[in-house]
């Protein structure tokens, strides 16, 4: 192995153990701040928990923009070609962004083509990811106006979907000087004192490293004063043509263990999913969860991958001997979020993945596509 070899192993390390401990404690924090934000604040407490989790969800931000740009600059990131409903993507964003825009006053524009198929075969979450990084952006250096969100579709081929999205806003633009270089790493918008916004300036280098990623381009037209436009063009394959398939009996599952040595983890999975009816068992430890699950039935294992003693892959490969819990999903909660660690974890026969800082409604998502909480009385 070369110096440089060396050298950038030494940095894939440090960055990895640096993410899980930072994601481990804003796991908790903006778990907390979640269930706060249910129960009855004042006025005043409310801004303060609101302060709080804008503060989280801008450090989560920085961390995920800098060890994706490093991930794709070394080429660490593989291209999933899964099957996806494309709407639901553009909503789901456009969902995600509408609460920042209706606080600054703004006007979230969604201008969707009538005649987008219903489903693609591509990337879903490096799709969702380049979006949320030009919408973020958009938002971010509009002060005054709106910001648009156009996608619209040709068949270039029977089986394949040219894909063009726009994403407009009628923020503070981009000097003339500086569009040759806005995609360059740790550039920021504006240098203006006025509109100068926190970050490390990655945002749009990851977006054109995503677009090249999935065989694309983006491209951009600004006016200094007067807003920008962004292009993305990209190409989708088409699912081919299939028969209905048979109705899916209702999920009648909702018996769920949650593996985590860290005992906040532990609190604020738990609280979330007992509001919503599911029962919870929780344990701290891969010995600890055997025990309970051989002492239950379980319908689903949440399950951390990084505690001591039994970790979380040996403890799936052992939940996997047991016979009641060969089919049994299992879904890997944790702060290793690489693609090396997705795909370990398809290897040990997980079958979902949630990256730290685990939202409420992701938790709550991913939980609900294999289970179904009962109905309260």
């Amino acid at each position: 192995m070369s110096h440089t070899d060396d050298v950038n192993l030494i940095k894939r390390q440090f960055l990895a153990s640096l993410n899980h401990e930072i994601r481990t404690p804003l796991s908790g924090i903006l778990g907390m701040t979640d269930l706060l934000l249910e129960t009855q604040l004042n006025i005043d407490q409310k801004d303060y928990i609101d302060a709080v989790r804008v503060c989280a969800e801008h450090l989560l931000q920085i961390l995920n923009g800098a060890l994706e740009y490093s991930a794709l600059a070394a080429n660490h990131v593989t291209v999933e070609e899964t099957e996806f409903p494309l709407r639901e993507i553009f909503d789901g964003v456009i969902r995600e962004f509408s609460p920042r825009a209706e606080s600054k006053g703004l006007k979230l524009i969604r201008n969707f083509d009538p005649a987008l198929p219903e489903a693609t075969i591509g990337d879903a979450v490096r799709l969702r990811q380049l979006l949320v990084n030009l919408l973020s952006n958009a938002v971010k250096f509009t002060d005054n106006g709106e910001v648009e969100l156009a996608v619209f579709g040709s068949r270039s081929e029977s089986s394949v979907l040219s894909l063009s999205v726009v994403v407009r806003d009628t923020g503070i633009g981009i000097a003339p000087e500086r569009v040759r270089s806005i995609f360059d790493s740790f550039q920021r918008l504006h240098g203006n004192a006025v509109h100068e916004q926190s970050g490390i300036g990655l945002g749009l280098a990851v977006s054109q490293k995503l677009a090249m990623l999935l065989n694309g381009s983006i491209t951009v037209q600004s006016e200094l004063g007067r807003g920008s436009t962004f292009f993305i063009d990209l190409p989708l394959r088409l699912p081919a043509e299939s028969a209905k398939p048979d109705a899916v009996p209702e999920k009648t599952r909702c018996r769920i263990l949650v593996v985590d040595d860290n005992a906040i983890a532990q609190t604020v999975a738990s609280h979330a999913l007992r509001r919503r009816d599911y029962e919870v068992q929780c344990a701290a430890d891969g010995y600890e969860a055997l025990e309970t699950a051989s002492q239950a039935a379980f319908d689903l294992v949440l399950l951390d991958l990084q505690m001591p003693g039994l970790d979380g892959f040996q403890t799936a490969e052992r939940l996997r001997q047991m016979p009641k819990y060969s089919h049994t999903p299992i879904v890997a909660v944790t702060a290793n979020c690489s693609e090396e660690d997705r795909e370990r974890c398809r290897q040990h026969g997980m079958q979902g993945f949630l990256a730290k800082p685990v939202r409420t409604k992701d938790l709550l998502q991913m939980v609900e596509q294999y289970c179904a909480a009962p109905v309260s009385a």
